[in-house]
């Protein structure tokens, strides 16, 4: 079971155990709410009066593309590597796509040095375009590995057996691809203090923990230094529900020796461009924790053990 599942079932263990020890998830929620009051107004997708916007698809490619302005790498064998992998077993020319897939977006990374701090996040309208189709048949796969099943309402459910890279991105929504460019250059100011005080290597991109398989392999968006980071894309700023500020807090949790050493957590809005970051102790006060992290993430251990 993973761990979005147990957070959002309100009668699993788990989230009993949350809601328990961390009671106060509205007082998170407006200090949140409170770091938006001067932000940009949220980028929206200009999908036309009747498309309704794949929010979720997008959401998981512009983080996938915001990724790449931090450290310039494609983590084969993680969501989108085994999404192929199942893909493949319902149409074999997914795995060739896929691998087709991965390996242009690895080489358009590095070769436009997109993790490079001496340039701005986003590149040339054609380049964006490019990744910006990549990354959001990336979401297509990764939605195979969350869910177990290729989805027949995404092109992936009708791959033929000459099907290519080219046709796979050719379906991308252009609303999509313009959407994602749009978020991207947002991240020109929103992401430019983390990038001016972390490397790329000092980046994580994926991060999981010592708890992770306790949780179906539970994998966080981003560490950057010691700031552990979950990205929001969603149309509405201000909306935090509980099940986000738990699943931000049980990936603290789950990092049981403190392998990650984090110091800070936070979110970033990629709509708004805007970065709200608490230190840990600050974060679980304003939860209400009602032990020390350690006692906290020694009990969780204990829970999913």
């Amino acid at each position: 079971m993973s761990l979005t599942s147990m957070i959002d079932d309100k009668n699993s263990p788990l989230r009993r155990f949350l809601t328990g020890q961390l009671p106060d998830a509205a007082a998170v929620r407006a200090a949140y709410r409170a770091t938006h009051r001067s932000s940009a107004p949220a980028l929206l997708p200009v999908a036309g009066d009747a498309v309704r916007p794949a929010w979720h698809t997008l959401g998981a490619a512009i983080d996938h593309r915001l990724r790449l302005a931090l450290r310039a790498t494609v983590a084969r064998d993680r969501s989108i590597g085994q999404g192929i992998r199942i893909a493949s077993t319902y149409a074999p020319a997914l795995h060739h796509v896929g691998s087709a897939l991965l390996d242009d977006l690895e080489k358009l990374a590095v070769t436009h040095g997109l993790d490079d701090r001496s340039r701005p996040v986003s590149r040339s309208s054609a380049v964006e375009d490019r990744l910006a189709r990549l990354c959001y048949a990336a979401a297509w796969f990764e939605e195979v590995f969350r869910t177990g099943r290729v989805w027949p309402t995404t092109p992936l459910g009708g791959a033929h057996p000459a099907f290519t890279l080219d046709e796979l991105l050719a379906a991308v929504p252009a609303y999509a691809a313009a959407d994602i460019t749009a978020v991207t250059g947002r991240a020109n100011e929103g992401l430019a203090g983390i990038r001016e005080t972390t490397a790329p290597h000092e980046v994580t991109l994926a991060p999981t923990f010592a708890g992770s398989r306790g949780v179906g392999g539970a994998d966080a968006d981003w560490i950057a230094g010691r700031l552990l980071v979950d990205v929001k894309a969603t149309k509405d700023p201000d909306k935090l529900p509980a099940q986000d500020i738990y699943q931000l807090a049980g990936y603290v949790l789950l990092d049981y020796p403190d392998t990650h050493r984090l110091d800070r957590v936070g979110w970033y809005h990629a709509r708004t461009g805007s970065l709200s970051v608490w230190g840990i102790g600050d974060f679980f006060a304003l939860l209400g924790a009602r032990e020390p992290l350690q006692s906290l993430r020694n009990r969780t251990a204990a829970l999913l053990s």
